[in-house]
């Protein structure tokens, strides 16, 4: 949340807010006379804002390891931090960072001990017209976790994985309506793993569309490609054996619509769908390529002191090429996944809030072994800061 005066409670400032996820409150000034010398600084308050979130959770993991059997359960604690630094649209300059750090121990894990993530950007954006806005976003990332790499690899493949990467996209978007908005963007990405085996270069480009309708309503559509090239991987035949002397290459095409909706009198609750269809392709047998659709809701209510959200999605891949089986005419591989998440938040104060979080994941594949199942809950606590 970023505690604004009223002089900077515009229209832009509370949308450039709510954007980057945070709830603009629009703070009182007292009234009475004002002493000698404080004028001038209070009729320009300054453009800066910041704000900073620690919070920690205990709870317990049933799968650390994403595993069909065998699953490994802990306890666990979890800590996080975020700051965010953010100067409030000029004339033409505007500027934020985001940081956030998180680190989750398991007490009981034999395998895997722990995990962490780390993410920071920074974004300054530059406005030609009112209309017209060109940003630049530059993205640094880390984690350390359990991945289910499957969906890329020749075999069932989970590992405990560090990866960090650099993205940098700039970004043009033009409201050539009042109610009506065109972005572009293009993405440079570089990512590294501690093994070097999947090391790759990464190149996006994406075009989006938005309106909103009766001013409850915003609808977006959406398509991209990406392209990946890997700095070791070889091309596979169809058979699943590698080729020598090659180089892998994925390219992708991806169509997404969202409907995002506020309801009721007070605009209390909030409500997100999105459906989107992916197409990938290797450059060799195909034996890496698959289609894939993906369904997501979301689901949040928000009446003061309280906050529930849920959140739940669902995707199915078919692989081209890749079978299951030995039999004379095995199937295509085919993985489905599940998610959803239940999170219930209480304010208790202007710093503290309180919160239980449910996460549930399952992995189902006509390959057994390519299926497991997780359930993780958490109870924990947030710090709030801000000026």
């Amino acid at each position: 949340m970023i505690s604004l005066r009223p002089s900077a409670c515009r229209a832009g400032v509370l949308t450039l807010a709510s954007l980057l996820g945070f709830t603009p409150v629009c703070a009182a000034v007292p009234a009475g006379p004002v002493p000698p010398g404080m004028a001038a600084p209070l009729a320009a308050p300054s453009p800066w804002s910041y704000s900073a979130e620690v919070e920690t959770a205990f709870g317990y993991k049933d799968n650390l390891l994403l595993s069909a059997d065998g699953e490994e359960r802990s306890a666990l604690v979890h800590g996080s931090v975020e700051f965010l630094l953010l100067r409030l649209p000029g004339r033409a300059v505007d500027y934020s960072l985001f940081a956030q750090a998180g680190r989750t121990h398991f007490f009981s894990g034999k395998t895997v001990d722990h995990d962490a993530e780390a993410w920071v950007q920074s974004d300054v954006g530059y406005r030609f017209l009112d209309t017209l806005k060109l940003s630049l976003p530059v993205t640094g990332y880390y984690y350390d976790q359990v991945f289910d790499v499957s969906d890329s690899e020749v075999e069932r493949i989970v590992a405990e994985m560090k990866v960090a990467g650099v993205m940098v996209g700039p970004t043009l978007r033009w409201a050539f309506h009042r109610q009506a908005w065109i972005e572009a963007q293009a993405v440079a990405e570089r990512k590294r793993y501690d093994d070097g085996g999947n090391d790759s270069a990464i190149g996006v480009g994406h075009l989006r569309l938005g309106w909103r309708l009766g001013g409850r309503i915003e609808v977006q559509i959406a398509g991209g490609r990406r392209w990946r090239g890997f700095d070791e991987r070889v091309q596979y035949s169809s058979a699943g054996r590698a080729l020598a002397n090659t180089e892998l290459k994925l390219s992708e095409r991806e169509g997404e619509a969202r409907v995002d909706v506020e309801w009721g009198a007070d605009r209390t609750w909030r409500t997100s769908t999105r459906v989107s269809a992916l197409r990938r392709r290797d450059n060799g047998s195909g034996y890496f390529s698959y289609d894939q659709a993906r369904v997501s809701q979301d689901v949040a209510w928000t009446s003061d002191p309280w906050l529930v959200r849920l959140e739940a999605g669902a995707e199915r891949l078919e692989f081209r090429v890749q079978t299951v089986g030995i039999s004379i005419d095995p199937p295509p591989r085919i993985k489905e996944e599940y998610a959803a998440k239940l999170r219930v938040e209480r304010t208790l104060s202007e710093r503290w809030t309180v919160f239980a979080e449910y996460n549930w994941e399952r992995s189902r594949s006509n390959d057994p072994i390519s299926s497991y199942s997780v359930n993780e809950g958490l109870l924990g606590a947030r710090w709030s800061w801000e000026k």
